[in-house]
């Protein structure tokens, strides 16, 4: 079919300020059917001046007749073989017309195909059909009414349902918009579409426009209508705001049971670092010292370091003094300076950036007021252009929008590539002398962007924190990176009290086979063997992937052509993620074990997980949101295995997210035990994926209206969590 670039409008406002503010905005997504419908060019002519007025058969039959012809011309002659337009009656059109007419155009154009019957917004189940049928008035001159009609499933399947009418109704049902979850036409609360009632011109073109958003078979997510907040979402979020503030200000000294070293930026390499006095003042210093297990380096509270810390066994790197907590980014300095930007040549508003720099996954504006969208072009042999699709980059014609950015960063190529999977160049400890870096462009059309913002960060590709074993990290605030903010590998280390934010977005390698980026950016991540690993009280936002994440890096020999020999055991005992507010990651908690345990390639499993009394809240709407075609979950298990022996997942809230809440593959004898929760989620959107009786992942709707109320039952017998609290939703009820 020849479908043109769909239409539709992603309203999503985020009220987020330099520390992310939690309180909670409402921002809708609403439709504007005649809008679309103009710009569509299927609006009947005179229609807008008065949207009340009763529809006719002329007007409703060109505006189907313009919306076949726009989505596939080929489609034209079937939909005016079976319309006889001459024949129209003189009266009133009424809604079951508007239906049949519709039916019959989604005939030609193969949209008797259902789409809905996985979602929520599927109603199949809970109309009342008798009271459907009695209002339709079986007077349809223009059509051969009694001619059976094919029906589809989504596999291909037939569903003989009847006559063309009997058809509609239960088509009526099954498929439907999924940019914005709506039926062909309205109903009430009790479900009754009123397809006797006559067909106003504005129900009959939001039918058209939903016709034509039907021909995707996968819904929006992000067109999902934003619950409206309740007294008890209101006292839920002030509560997760009063936790993010008291992990903020936390001011617990972690004392060391060794030698206290301590860093400031008044301070001098020079020194002993034995005291304050007579601190440190670099990471350099921090990373070549010769510490010992239990000794603790201490930063300055207010101070900001910029590069990465290397940590060494034992050791607790925390903070000291009073005031914010410590600063490390990666980000190598400021850029709001205007001496450190010009224009490209032959521009008007596309900035070069001073210096060369690694590959920037964000940049930051305003400690997080805003920020820049970046293009990731694919690269073969060069950077391939996203707007003229085969030649090479051109930053001139691809920087389309204000604040977008190309960080060029190919100056070394690793098999023909600025980065592989083998190069693990962003936590090397200085292995590679060199880095990947280039010129960095941006487009701001108000001028030079170090007048226009306070402050620039850079997300460069390079990880925050190289941790060691048994090591601690305590009320530090780590932001501003590329990649990863801490990552390690057969180790276990603590995380406590820490502000984690602004990570990812630069790529991890370039595909072998068409150059594609694919994308990293994790808060905490800790993969291999380990007894030991906890993330506790600690404030971690805008995250581009996992929030927090520990993983079995192994992968089937089938996939990776390794022979199974290679692959060795991976087991990680005693995991704690709890008290955490997670904010505006696509997958707060990611694990991911690819092989099953036991099975052929060793031991690969889990032991003693608890993931405890943490808010989840708005996972998937952070900074990434449109640059990435994943939706995020709170928790997320993908579809793997993910073998476990007391996996417990307790008393936390879920607080709104583009794609399911809780998301798992495993099967029943691996899957966490699920007490306690608050899972708050809109109208229409998923509540968990997971597994059904034949071990396929299902999706489970976030549904209630006075007929229907899924989440009670799937929460109660699929999660089987007893003691869960639900937020209904008070919105419009579909």
């Amino acid at each position: 079919m020849e479908h043109q670039k769909r239409l539709f409008c992603i309203a999503l406002i985020f009220a987020i300020t330099a520390g992310i503010s939690l309180i909670w905005g409402n921002t809708p997504v609403t439709e504007t059917g005649t809008e679309t419908a103009s710009e569509l060019g299927i609006l009947p002519a005179g229609w807008e001046t008065n949207l009340a007025a009763e529809a006719d058969f002329a007007g409703f039959y060109d505006m189907l007749t313009s919306l076949v012809t726009l989505c596939d011309r080929s489609a034209l002659s079937v939909w005016q073989q079976n319309v006889q337009a001459a024949a129209f009656p003189n009266r009133t059109m009424k809604r079951d017309d508007g239906l049949v007419l519709l039916m019959l155009a989604a005939e030609a154009l193969g949209y008797n195909v259902y789409n809905a019957r996985d979602y929520a917004f599927c109603t199949e189940n809970y109309v009342n059909y008798d009271l459907l049928f009695s209002q339709l008035s079986w007077d349809y001159p223009y059509c051969d009414a009694g001619r059976e009609i094919d029906m589809f499933f989504p596999d291909g399947g037939e569903d003989p349902i009847g006559s063309v009418p009997i058809s509609a109704v239960f088509w009526m049902q099954r498929r439907m918009d999924v940019h914005y979850h709506r039926h062909f036409f309205d109903g009430d609360k009790a479900l009754n579409f009123h397809l006797d009632q006559p067909l106003t011109r504005d129900a009959g073109i939001a039918a058209a426009v939903r016709l034509y958003n039907s021909g995707m078979l996968e819904y929006n997510p992000y067109a999902v209508e934003m619950r409206t907040p309740t007294a008890e979402d209101r006292a839920l979020l002030a509560s997760a705001e009063a936790q993010k503030q008291a992990i903020l200000t936390n001011t617990d000294t972690m004392r060391c049971k060794g030698t206290a070293y301590y860093v400031s930026n008044t301070g001098n390499d020079t020194n002993n670092g034995l005291s304050p006095q007579t601190a440190w003042a670099t990471l350099d210093a921090v990373n070549t010292a010769n510490l010992s297990a239990g000794d603790g380096v201490y930063f300055e509270r207010g101070g900001t370091w910029r590069g990465q810390l290397w940590a060494q066994e034992g050791v607790i790197y925390s903070a000291y003094g009073e005031g914010a907590k410590p600063n490390i980014y990666a980000s190598p300095e400021n850029g709001a300076d205007p001496d450190k930007w010009s224009l490209l040549k032959g521009t008007d508003n596309i900035w070069v950036y001073h210096t060369d720099m690694m590959d920037c996954g964000i940049l930051v504006f305003n400690e997080g007021d805003s920020w820049g969208k970046k293009v990731a072009p694919r690269y073969m042999d060069c950077y391939l252009s996203i707007v003229n699709e085969g030649q090479p980059f051109n930053v001139k014609t691809e920087l389309t929008e204000d604040l977008m950015f190309f960080s060029e960063a190919d100056s070394i190529l690793y098999e023909g590539a600025p980065f592989r999977y083998t190069v693990m160049d962003t936590c090397d400890h200085g292995e590679y002398p060199e880095e990947v870096t280039g010129t960095l462009y941006l487009r701001c059309d108000a001028g030079n962007p170090g007048e226009v913002f306070d402050s620039i960060e850079f997300a460069v590709r390079q990880n925050i924190v190289l941790p060691a074993d048994k090591a601690v990290f305590h009320n530090l605030c780590l932001k501003y990176t590329g990649s990863h903010c801490i990552f390690g590998g057969d180790m276990g280390y603590d995380v406590s009290f820490c502000e984690i934010g602004w990570i990812g977005g630069s790529p991890q390698y370039y595909r072998y086979d068409n150059g594609e980026p694919v994308i990293m950016g994790n808060g905490v991540e800790c993969d291999g063997s380990y007894n030991h690993f906890s993330v506790t009280d600690c404030y971690i936002y805008q995250c581009y992937d996992a929030g927090v994440s520990n993983q079995d890096p192994a992968e089937d020999p089938a996939v990776t052509g390794r022979s199974a020999g290679n692959i060795r055991n991976v087991v990680q005992k005693n995991i704690t993620y709890a008290r955490n507010i997670f904010a505006y990651n696509d997958m707060p908690v990611e694990i991911f074990f690819t092989l099953e345990d036991n099975a052929g390639y060793g031991r690969h499993r889990m032991e003693n997980v608890l993931i405890e009394e943490n808010y989840f809240l708005y996972t998937g709407y952070g900074w990434y949101m449109g640059t990435k075609e994943a939706t995020g979950s709170a928790y997320m298990g993908h579809n793997a295995p993910n073998a476990s022996k007391n996996f417990r997942i307790l008393n936390n809230v879920f607080y709104l997210s583009t794609g399911p809440l809780l998301q798992t593959g495993a099967p029943a004898k691996w899957q966490p035990k699920v007490e306690g929760n608050t899972y708050v989620q809109n109208d229409g959107g998923v509540l968990i994926m997971w597994p059904g009786s034949d071990g396929r992942q299902i999706q489970y709707p976030y549904y209630y209206n006075e007929h229907r109320d899924t989440v009670t039952d799937i929460i109660l017998n699929v999660l089987k969590d007893k003691k869960a609290a639900v937020l209904k939703n008070q919105g419009n009820v579909r």
